[in-house]
Parts: C-alpha cells; structure tokens; sequence
C-alpha cells in the first residue's frame, strides 16, 4: 500500500454562500472541513494540509476536538488570488514524497471507498480522477511529479484543469455520486442537508 497525502482547498471566498462553507454543518458532530479531514486521516493520510484565508483561520479556533499533529493549516492571506496559488500553498507544506489528494472542503461526501478506489490505480498515470455518470469529480489523485510541478510553477494565475490536462489522466468509473456534489449556495445546502439529498449529512 502507497502512502498518502491530501490537501483540502478551504480559501476561497465564498461569495455565493454568502458566509464561509469551512464549518457549515455536515451532521450534528462534524463541519464541513472536519468531515473531510477525518475521512483522510481515517484512511490512513501521513499528512492532511488545510488552505484556509483569514476568516477561515479565526473560524476554526471553534473546533472543540483539536486535530492530531500530522493535520496542518496553512493561510493564505490572499484569497483573491487563484485557485491554483491555493493549491501551491497546500502542497509546498507537505514534506514527503506520496501521492496527494486534492479536494474541495464544499465536497463534503467524500468517502473512504472512494480514496481507496483512486489509491489502487496510483502509479498508472499522474493525474486520476473519480467518474460517475460520465462526469469527473472529486477528489483527485496527483502523481509526485506533478505536485513538484505545480510547486515550482511560476504562474499563479493557472487554471488549474487546463494545467492538469497535460500530464497522463487515468479515469476511474464509481457508483458513488457524492463525487459530483457541490455545495456553492444555500440553495445547494438545503437540497442535500435538508432532507432527501445523499447521506443527508448523516452518513
């Protein structure tokens, strides 16, 4: 079994919401950010970076259960920047050399069969990435060479899709439609936490 890394992407300024979706509530135990948190680390993660902005960071001294030492924070104090400057934060804090998952705290259904889904075709390409219905979703798998890569890159300003279009992609077909859920606006949040949505927040 690889060893593996994540970065969860908590930066950005959620004007849709209109308030920060790191601590929306997934269920009555966990937020947003600490679902997606225990699902990597109980999948075994050495590390767990979080990007947050500012407001992110003052929001999560409400977490009561403090995280283990290999969950790290790292602000990015400027969250008008790109998605991509995000990105390169999250991974030039990790300090080994595993593969990493990317994900979006506003993917909340995350699940340990997915990880384990993409960590089984690790090493096949540089980039995997979970499918269903024909759609690609989250998180995604990124190979060593390309966390290199995008660390060193010197343009912040990279889309981030059209970057990881050039490297080898591996698609990897799941039942499992929480890959494709994002939670932008309230209206989002009502559909899947306000009864018939997946795992109403209480898987």
């Amino acid at each position: 079994m690889k060893e593996f890394s994540a970065v969860v992407m908590a930066a950005g300024e959620s004007k849709r919401m209109g308030r920060n979706k790191l601590l929306l509530p997934f269920n009555r135990d966990q937020s947003f950010v600490e679902r997606c948190v225990s699902v990597f680390l109980g999948f075994g993660c050495r590390q767990v970076v979080v990007v947050v902005n500012s407001d992110g960071a003052g929001k999560l001294v409400r977490i009561q259960s403090p995280w283990p030492a290999r969950v790290h924070t790292v602000l990015n104090a400027f969250p008008h920047k790109s998605r991509f400057y995000s990105l390169q934060l999250g991974l030039g804090a990790l300090n080994n050399a595993s593969p990493v998952f990317i994900h979006n705290v506003d993917n909340p259904f995350v699940t340990a069969a997915t990880l384990g889904l993409l960590a089984s075709r690790a090493g096949r390409a540089d980039y995997i990435r979970p499918c269903c219905g024909g759609k690609s979703g989250h998180p995604i798998l990124i190979s060593r060479r390309v966390v290199n890569d995008i660390v060193s890159e010197e343009n912040t300003q990279t889309n981030i899709r059209d970057y990881l279009s050039g490297y080898p992609a591996l698609s990897v077909d799941t039942d499992e439609r929480g890959v494709l859920i994002n939670i932008n606006t309230t209206d989002d949040y009502r559909r899947y936490f306000s009864g018939g949505g997946v795992g109403n927040g209480n898987t």
